[in-house]
């Protein structure tokens, strides 16, 4: 048959042109034509994948060859021409207007810079969509081009050349000049003549190319260097974050679907038929080990040959391979297998595959190393569990630990041998097998559960027949003994029989049990998440079932917890065991030896073997709660992904494009913030922009309804982060309200989750798309993309996709598996609604989605658009799906996988079945299908243009309802007779696609309701937020009858009088006020109006909320033991005279001032929280941590009380008065935190005095004239700080002391100096220092008698009476010649102490000290009075200043 009649017939089956054109193919490429032919040969048969083809390694050395050879005679092709130079230099000496083949010209310009420029990691197709630009026309030079047809986009030309060719080529280039040609003119229209004598005097181009080469600066043309590979240029991290490394090209070359060869830790190769059967009950028996029902072997096994064996994905597979899992029953069809579970065949796939491979590894190991052992063959025969071959692997590690060396193999585990020698093993021999039952035996006793075999009975003691081993090697009968028993126990622990036994039991019967630690029993109260789970009494493995196991584990991990995974009776279990171990002989010496043998039981088992099945329960445990989260997580985002873009009541159901949106925000919407719109027209493109100040202005209003007006959008969504935006809706609902009146037109204003467009507003990517725009603007731009088509915007996420929250736990989950699974969630919706591969190839938006298509993924789906890109010759697009083949765009393979999904509009020399969801091996049964329904013979189809144009007509018609009369059923037995496969689903898909083709899915995009957005906008959910919860609110209004509330989250609320006090009031002002914050109940909460009616009365508050907020415990949570803590802990603090208190608060916990201490350890400095005080019930302390181990008590004192327990309405602290605990805390603590906070990140803050006064005397020495000072924590009072201060390098250090309130500081000195900031303060203290070193006037002259003392006068002590200090004994203070002219040296403070009374007196309360400085008990008070720290502030120092000596001495100055 010819070429010509081939492709009619082909034409005339199938309804396609395959594309071939023997014009562009040169006569002699006989090699091709019969590789193109095969291909078409594969299309015409109807994409039928026979069972017996070619193994894929033989394909892929076959493509390469052919790629190779057609690259060989492009290459030597190109040699056989001219370049542009000599026919320029033939015209002019000619005059002949020579035709230039412009094509060949181009590819070969690309060639040489290929050769010069590209990196050698780049695609090759990369460079063919840059040969036929013509605007590098100016830039054109010589060098080696190269030949391309239509066929050339395949993608093994994706390929690099590997290293041989790359050598081959060099070695050419290097290679002398080619000799001279054949005299054969190859330009049309010359005679041979006339080109004879142009050759003999311009040769061929090639004899002065090394001289222009060197005259650009260039290497010699016979000099050029091998070009630089990407490897030597990039960062590796580089190559791969751009997918451009070796391993990336091999994957995205290869025929077989990218996510099956990036499958972690297995190879995608082809599993046998035999390894098939095998797998199909290892999956039965994995489901059976959880409690889970088999699935029908008759459907596992063809899903498994589908996958395992001609690699296709699950959703081809759920798409057209239904029938092989299917029940058909005359017109009922059930599904036996669901998406789920076939996506749960392939991750069982994949841990099968990793069982061979450990399998294959161990068997490998014993025939490399000569070992032949019954026991192991057979264990590994029978073993199932990735867990039993790590058990027969570290058997295998214990008993021929000599024959492996650690160094080479792998399975060998470090200390897997211990004490087990050997050498040893082989002396003992015989005791041992007198000593117990072999390892094997007793493993087998214990696996079936019967005691088949017995222990020998020895007549000698232990010692007796120990005895006979003592040597040289062994001292002592008890060293015998001792070792025997060590090694009996070891191969005990590592026997494959004793473990699976034993691991049954854990898997079937093991129970988890948690209990707090001490730590854990004070954090964990009712109101933690941990609570449901605080002690857990003996929970089944089995019945977990949640995450909760992950909240353990991290409950375990933060200290708070104990967790133990035992077997319940495990003493029970333990001596069931010894009944197959021991004899039941009652003799002295059985008795004896069954004492050993229970010593080995309990080496072997407790010390080893319960405590791996622990971990291993753990583990799977973990797994098992993973595998729950993020299974959760993918449901959630595939009920985001599953909606259809908007329609409007005015748009057309049937339209094929998304709505034109306009999207409007203000962000955080504060004064400052203006309003962006951006408008994103019906193509996905952002079109236009503008910002408004504010829409409360009518300018703003009209400016905005003419810009809707120009933009006729069909939808307007609005979007915020907070409250404020609610009001932004109601203005932009009355804008557009103003527009329908205005044109008429039905424009809808919706609010949507956001939570896409949150993350990608401020995302590197967006920044490269729009990095001009604000991201509120990226963020609106976003919001419209998302209105247009969700599961398009989610899936441009990419990887960011893992940071949206799509569950409590899903921070508990690892990455790798939450990333699988929510790009899982991509992969089965996306397939389901099919992409148009065109729209992929011009938009790189949707291009996104094409990675998530069946058989590709990101370098597959990259390399497609680049191949279809580079290919000019049919526009950079597709006209039919075969062309995926034909050009050679995709592998065979990939092709099957990913045919159905990708659309192509149907056009002129299109097929209409390319435009619906069947694939290409049923495109014949569809027409003999249409043909049917439209009741044509096969003399009536050949009336038709092409083998679909009936098709075309059922479809165009409306006729697509007579395929309801079919009767399928009939149809499908007699395909199943002739082709031995099932087709009834096949028939059913073809019928819904031709009804309907490609029909949209996902369910229909509505608008969000009201619980959405009062989540999306505040934050709160049911849990954090609803009726009955008390709450802190801010008054910000009060009227006649009402107080206008404003909620942490930004909900409004009202208080309404009758809600204010339980008593009758006269005004709310009696009771509330403006400002004041204060605990509120919620009665009543609207969502949809963002409003709450609160109440603060004292009955609604008295019982709190604890029951409604706190969360369920667990079905087995041990209240008893918990009651009983409770108990323990209250007649603890009972006997500590502390008094617990119920005091609706998150900060409020019953503790003592130690557990406040040890609570407070790990925490941050000024994390704070409020405790019952020891001082009585009508007092309250509040806890601060200053620094580590440092800690401030706030006493406050509680009146108006109604009883012991609750709280007093009026709060009192350092004489200050609040009328509400968060008011106090806001106000006052938080306040007094805040001023030490920025005491304590000063640049001259020390935590330690010692470290701080090493500092100054640091500086000094360097600089003997600087006064330095610093700040640091007064440890002996707690709330106070020190100025610590040096005024040059030979003086002595002074303190000052600091005060910090609410509002200021005070500077403890000769006068307490109020300080409103740091900054205050330190000038304050600068200014002191500058009082202090003026100089002083010369002193008066004292009486010498004690009578005649003054104590009026200016220098004097005000307000003493001479008798105050008549009683006292005074050591004089020692005058200095320069005492009138220098300050005084202080300890404390410069004129005063920090226990009250003065330096230079006898003042009550203090005492002289060394140096004449008063030391003395600590008092009380604050500004002015004698507090715990200061001195009157109304004192003023004497001048100059001096001491009253006792009675009959002089004084001293």
């Amino acid at each position: 048959m010819s070429d010509d009649e081939d492709r009619r017939n082909y034409s005339d089956e199938e309804g396609e042109d395959v594309g071939f054109d023997d014009s562009d193919r040169d006569d002699d490429d006989s090699e091709e034509e019969e590789d193109d032919e095969e291909e078409i040969k594969r299309v015409r048969d109807g994409f039928i994948v026979d069972d017996d083809e070619d193994e894929e390694d033989e394909e892929d050395e076959e493509i390469v060859r052919r790629s190779s050879k057609k690259k060989k005679r492009r290459k030597e092709a190109i040699e056989e021409d001219l370049d542009d130079e000599d026919l320029d230099l033939m015209e002019e000496n000619t005059g002949v207007k020579i035709k230039r083949p412009e094509r060949f010209k181009r590819l070969k310009k690309r060639r040489q810079e290929d050769e010069e420029e590209r990196p050698s990691g780049s695609s090759r197709h990369d460079s063919l969509h840059k040969i036929f630009d013509d605007d590098d026309d100016e830039d054109m030079g010589d060098g080696q081009g190269g030949y391309e047809d239509e066929m050339d986009t395949f993608i093994d030309d994706d390929e690099e050349e590997d290293e041989d060719a790359v050598d081959s080529r060099r070695d050419r280039r290097e290679k002398a000049p080619v000799k001279p040609r054949a005299r054969r003119a190859p330009i049309e229209g010359l005679s041979e003549e006339v080109w004879g004598e142009w050759y003999e005097v311009f040769g061929d181009g090639d004899d002065y190319a090394y001289a222009l080469g060197k005259e650009n600066g260039e290497e010699s043309y016979h000099e050029m260097k091998e070009p630089p590979r990407l490897k030597d240029v990039f960062e590796p991290g580089v190559l791969a974050e751009r997918m451009m490394t070796d391993m990336d090209e091999i994957i995205r070359v290869k025929d077989v679907p990218e996510r099956m060869q990036l499958r972690r830790g297995v190879q995608a190769d082809k599993l046998t038929d035999f390894e098939i059967e095998e797998e199909t009950l290892w999956i039965n028996e994995n489901r059976r080990s959880v409690d889970q029902p088999a699935l029908p072997t008759a459907s596992v096994t063809p899903v498994l040959k589908f996958m395992s064996q001609e690699m296709l994905e699950v959703p081809f597979i759920e798409t057209h391979r239904r029938d092989y899992f299917t029940r058909v029953d005359g017109q009922n069809l059930t599904q036996l297998l669901s998406r789920d579970d076939l996506w749960y065949i392939y991750d069982l796939d994949l841990k099968f595959r990793s069982f061979l491979e450990r399998r294959k590894a161990i068997r490998e190991l014993m025939e490399r190393k000569n070992i032949s052992d019954e026991y192991i063959d057979d264990s590994i025969l029978k073993a199932i569990k990735l867990e039993e071959l790590g058990d027969i692997s570290d058997y295998l590690n214990l008993r021929y630990s000599k024959r492996l060396d650690t160094r080479r193999d792998a399975y060998k585990r470090p200390g897997s041998g211990g004490a087990y020698d050997l050498v040893k093993r082989e002396q003992l021999a015989g005791f041992i097998k007198d000593f117990a039952l072999s390892a094997r035996e007793f493993g087998t006793n214990v696996l079936e559960g019967n005691k088949r075999h017995y222990p020998d009975d020895v007549n000698l003691s232990p010692e007796e027949l120990a005895a006979n081993y003592v040597g040289a090697t062994f001292a002592t009968a008890d060293r015998v003994i001792s070792i025997a028993i060590s090694m009996i126990a070891q191969e005990i622990s590592v026997d494959p029989q004793v473990r699976k036994a034993i691991r049954s039991k854990y898997d079937i019967t093991a129970c988890v049990t948690v209990t707090p630690t001490e730590k854990g029993a004070t954090t964990i109260d009712e109101l933690h998440p941990y609570y449901p789970f605080k002690r857990l009494a003996q929970k089944s493995v089995r019945d977990f079932h949640d995450g909760q196991f992950l909240q353990i584990l991290r409950a375990q991990s933060e200290g708070l917890v104990k967790v133990e995974i035992k077997l319940p009776e495990e003493k029970r279990y333990l001596a069931s065991l010894e009944d197959y171990f021991l004899t039941d002989n009652y003799s002295e010496s059985a008795q004896r030896w069954n004492e050993l043998r229970r010593k080995i039981l309990s080496l072997a088992l407790k010390d080893n073997v319960f405590g791996l099945m622990e971990r291993y329960m753990s583990e799977k445990l973990r797994t098992q709660a993973e595998e729950w989260v993020a299974k959760k997580c993918q449901t959630s985002l595939e009920e985001k992904l599953n909606v259809a873009p908007f329609v409007s009541r005015s748009m057309r159901s049937d339209r094929q494009y998304p709505p034109r949106v306009v999207a409007i925000s203000h962000g955080p919407g504060s004064s400052k913030d203006a309003i962006q719109v951006a408008y994103v027209d019906d193509n996905g493109k952002f079109s236009d922009h503008m910002k408004i100040d504010s829409l409360r202005e009518p300018r703003s209003q009209k400016d905005l309804v003419d810009f809707l007006d120009n933009r006729r959008p069909d939808v307007v969504v609005v979007g915020g982060f907070n409250v404020m935006t609610r009001r932004l809706l109601e203005q932009v609902e009355k804008v557009v309200g103003d527009l329908r009146e205005l044109r008429g037109d039905d424009v809808t204003v919706i609010m949507t989750n956001d939570e896409a467009a949150r993350l990608y507003q401020n995302s590197k990517r967006a920044i490269e798309e729009y990095p001009e725009a604000n991201p509120l603007t990226r963020y609106c731009i976003s919001l419209a993309k998302l209105v247009q088509n969700p599961m398009n915007e989610y899936a441009a996420l990419g990887n960011d996709l893992i940071n949206i929250r799509q569950h409590p736990l899903q921070h508990l989950v690892g990455e790798d598996r939450l990333r699988d699974l929510l790009d899982r969630a991509l992969i089965n919706v996306i397939n389901s609604v099919g992409i148009d591969i065109n729209e992929v190839v011009a938009s790189p938006y949707k291009a996104h989605m094409l990675k998530y298509i069946c058989g590709l993924g990101p370098r597959k789906a990259q390399a497609l658009i680049k191949n279809i890109e580079s290919d000019d010759q049919n526009g950079a697009s597709l006209d039919k799906r075969g062309d995926l083949v034909i050009r050679k765009l995709l592998t065979w393979n990939i092709f099957m996988n990913c045919c159905s999904f990708l659309r192509v509009r149907t056009n002129m020399n299109g097929d209409v079945l390319d435009d619906t969801r069947i694939h290409q091996e049923d495109y014949n049964l569809a027409r003999k299908m249409a043909a049917d329904a439209l009741e044509i013979d096969e003399e009536g189809l050949e009336e038709y243009e092409n083998a679909s144009q009936h098709v075309e007509e059922l479809m165009r018609d409306d006729g697509a309802e007579k395929l309801n009369e079919l009767l399928l059923e009939d149809y499908a037995h007699q395909l199943e007779m002739i082709q031995h496969k099932p087709k009834r689903m096949t028939l059913e898909t073809i019928k819904v696609e031709l009804q309907h083709p490609f029909r949209d899915p996902r369910k229909t995009f509505e608008r969000a309701s009201p619980d959405a957005i009062f989540t999306m906008l505040t934050g709160e959910t049911d849990q954090t937020l609803k009726e009955g919860f008390i709450v802190p609110a801010l008054i910000t209004k009060i009227r006649d009858r009402t107080a206008t509330c404003r909620l942490d989250s930004g909900v409004d609320g009202v208080i309404a009088i009758q809600n204010v006090a339980d008593q009758k009031i006269g005004a709310i002002t009696d009771i509330l006020n403006e400002g004041q914050t204060l605990q509120v109940k919620i009665v009543r909460l609207d969502k949809e109006k963002f409003f709450a009616d609160l109440s603060c009365k004292e009955s609604d508050l008295r019982q709190g909320d604890t029951k409604l907020r706190m969360l369920q415990p667990d079905r087995m949570f041990d209240q008893f033991e918990e009651e009983r803590a409770r108990n323990q802990i209250n007649t603890k603090v009972k006997k500590n005279n502390f008094v617990a208190r119920k005091i609706n608060h998150p900060l409020f916990k019953n503790m003592t001032a130690d557990e406040a201490v040890k609570f407070l350890a790990d925490k941050a400095r000024g994390v704070h929280i409020i405790r019952p005080s020891t001082r009585g019930v009508d007092h309250l302390a509040v806890t601060v941590k200053l620094a580590d181990d440092f800690y401030k008590h706030f006493d406050i004192l509680e009146t108006d009380k109604k009883d012991d327990y609750s709280l007093g309405k009026t709060l009192k602290i350092d004489n200050i008065t609040y009328s509400d605990l968060d008011e106090l805390l806001v106000s006052h603590i938080e306040s007094i935190i805040s001023k030490m906070e920025t005491l304590m990140t000063s640049s001259k803050y020390k935590e330690n005095a010692a470290d701080l006064k090493q500092s100054l005397d640091t500086a000094t020495k360097a600089k003997p004239g600087a006064a330095v000072y610093g700040f640091t924590l007064d440890r002996k009072h707690a709330g106070y700080f020190l100025l610590i201060y040096k005024l040059g390098g030979n003086r002595p250090i002074h303190e000052m002391g600091i005060k910090v309130l609410p509002e200021m500081y005070i500077l403890k000195g000769q006068s307490n100096k109020e300080c409103k900031d740091i900054n205050s303060l330190t000038n304050s203290f600068k200014e002191m220092m500058m009082q202090m070193s003026r100089p002083k006037p010369a002193p008066a002259p004292m009486p010498s008698t004690r009578s005649t003392v003054h104590m009026g006068g200016p220098h004097s002590h005000s307000g003493m009476h001479p008798s105050a200090m008549g009683s006292h004994h005074y050591v004089p203070h020692q005058a200095q010649p320069h005492m009138a002219h220098q300050p005084i040296p202080m300890q404390g403070a410069p004129w005063g102490t920090p226990w009250g009374g003065a330096p230079w007196t006898g003042a009550p309360g203090g005492h002289m000290g060394q140096g004449g400085h008063m030391t003395g008990p600590p008092g009380h008070g604050g500004p002015g009075t004698h507090d715990g720290y200061g001195s009157r502030s109304s004192r003023a120092p004497p001048t100059p200043r001096r001491f009253m000596p006792p009675p009959g001495q002089q004084p001293y100055y």
